[in-house]
């Protein structure tokens, strides 16, 4: 069996032991995942240390010239990091090829970011005083990524760290570690530098020796609100950088006048990609007065969903990433009806192959605010339509929940739409497009629960993140004008 180990100063490290990694399709054990003794832990925060002078010394062009070499590389191992999520998550191959392909955008994306990185320059703020802000690199960041985007997040999350001159310990999740340790073996045959990039495999012991180590300046976590929470606490307790993004309940709003072919589509394929497991998936329609023409054309794409192995192609739904997913997921389910909500189409009804982790895609109507199935996020394929008579109640629905990652509407009206825009409580924003995750030169964090944190995931507000500035103050005076002056300095 495989065994998967760290990456510290360019260098796999084997693994003896460790935890079982299992194949959602089958439910059987493909690897042994390491588990980081806090010594191994100390050792790649010692690497990074070590690292980051001579890397944060390189300048910002020839760093943004590096990130363009390292897509290259991505480039060229595309087809063998889809296999590995394939094989890990369960994601399906059209859905894992694309989180890589993005992955691949963000770093060729990165190549402008001395573009976004410049500080302000005043002159002449005062006679003969000029004033600007300089950037610096923090130091070492710690990257805590989920499970559901084992390639693109950890690209994300360590690509800002890098062309700012940081060097990054990477923790991946412990049930699908494999595809981020070759993305950091494929980045350090690229080029990058020895230390700069490391990867410690293990759980939650991992994650609080990297928040509590006194070398880590910065800490970036994506996964679950309660974690992200305790993280954000944690970390500023001990005056780290932190930027904690959690979970999403997100809310796509169809009024009347929207085309409901193109709504329904729209919602089936944000709701049930992956699995329903991504934090930007669609979980709750708002039907504004056509909910029933809306389930009916919903329910009628659900019947012709493929859900089976995500090794085949004309697989579209795979499986979920453990048993005890499913089978909370499932619970749901089995209660909705006894909370006033029906079930349209039970995913645990869909048959498929194989004794993996599976469950068809589910809907489930007539749920109304403070029913679980809406309070919770599920993380699975499980659609919620809560019914609205109107506009303004559809935003009082959304506003009402805790999370706010994102929030669309489906609409022909642009004055409503401006509105929505305008007045819903969320970070990312759809108009007739349902999962609005942005490009990565422009900003990703959501509002309320969804994110602990002042700076955001990617695009120029993450420089904020991974920089810390210095005001310079500047004069050059004809030395026979000085004097003693003990006023308090002006601008005159």
């Amino acid at each position: 069996m495989k065994h998967v180990g760290h990456f510290i100063a360019g260098e796999l490290l084997p693994a003896d032991d460790g935890s079982q990694i299992l194949n959602p399709a089958s439910g059987k054990p493909t690897a042994i995942a390491a588990i980081a003794t806090p010594a191994e832990v100390d050792r790649a925060v010692a690497a990074a240390r070590a690292a980051f002078p001579s890397w944060s010394a390189q300048g910002l062009q020839n760093r943004a010239t590096v990130m363009l070499e390292l897509r290259g590389a991505l480039q060229k191992s595309r087809d063998e990091l889809v296999d590995i999520v394939v094989a890990e998550l369960g994601k399906t191959l059209a859905d894992a090829g694309a989180e890589v392909d993005r992955a691949i955008e963000v770093l060729g994306q990165l190549a402008s970011v001395g573009s976004w990185y410049g500080g302000a320059f005043s002159p002449g703020v005062s006679r003969g005083v000029d004033a600007m802000e300089v950037r610096f690199p923090i130091g070492v960041v710690a990257a805590i990524s989920p499970f559901n985007f084992p390639v693109l997040i950890p690209v994300v999350q360590s690509a800002m760290a890098l062309a700012c001159g940081n060097t990054v310990v990477l923790k991946p999740s412990e049930r699908d570690p494999s595809a981020t340790l070759r993305l950091a073996e494929i980045l350090s045959s690229a080029g990058l530098p020895k230390g700069v990039l490391n990867v410690v495999l293990g759980g939650k012991a991992i994650v609080d020796r990297l928040v509590d180590h006194p070398d880590v300046v910065g800490v970036s976590f994506v996964g679950s609100t309660p974690v992200a929470k305790a993280i954000r606490i944690a970390g500023v307790s001990r005056n780290k950088r932190v930027q904690a993004f959690g979970g999403g309940k997100n809310h796509m709003v169809v009024l009347p006048d929207a085309d409901l072919d193109l709504a329904a589509d729209a919602a089936v394929s944000a709701a049930y990609g992956a699995a329903g497991q991504r934090c930007m998936a669609v979980s709750v329609v708002v039907a504004v007065g056509i909910g029933d023409a809306l389930v009916h054309k919903i329910r009628d794409r659900l019947a012709k969903l493929r859900t089976g192995d995500p090794a085949e192609p004309a697989t579209e739904v795979g499986p979920l990433i453990t048993a005890d997913s499913r089978d909370r997921i499932a619970s749901y389910l089995a209660s909705a009806a006894s909370q006033g909500a029906c079930v349209v189409a039970d995913g645990r009804d869909v048959p498929t192959k194989g004794e993996g982790w599976f469950l068809g895609p589910s809907l489930v109507d007539h749920v109304r605010p403070g029913m679980a199935l809406h309070s919770d996020e599920l993380f699975g394929p499980v659609l919620s339509v809560v019914r609205a008579t109107s506009f303004e109640e559809a935003i009082a629905i959304i506003a009402g929940h805790p999370l706010g990652n994102g929030a669309a509407i489906f609409t022909n009206d642009g004055g409503l739409a401006r509105r929505f825009v305008d007045e819903v409580e969320a970070g990312q924003i759809g108009i007739n497009v349902p999962i609005p995750f942005p490009v990565f030169f422009h900003n990703f964090a959501g509002w309320k629960d969804s994110a602990f944190t002042e700076t955001k995931l990617f695009g120029p507000g993450a420089i904020a993140f991974h920089t810390r500035t210095k005001t310079v103050s500047a004069r050059w005076p004809d030395s026979n004008s000085t004097k003693v002056d003990l006023a308090f300095p002006t601008a005159k």
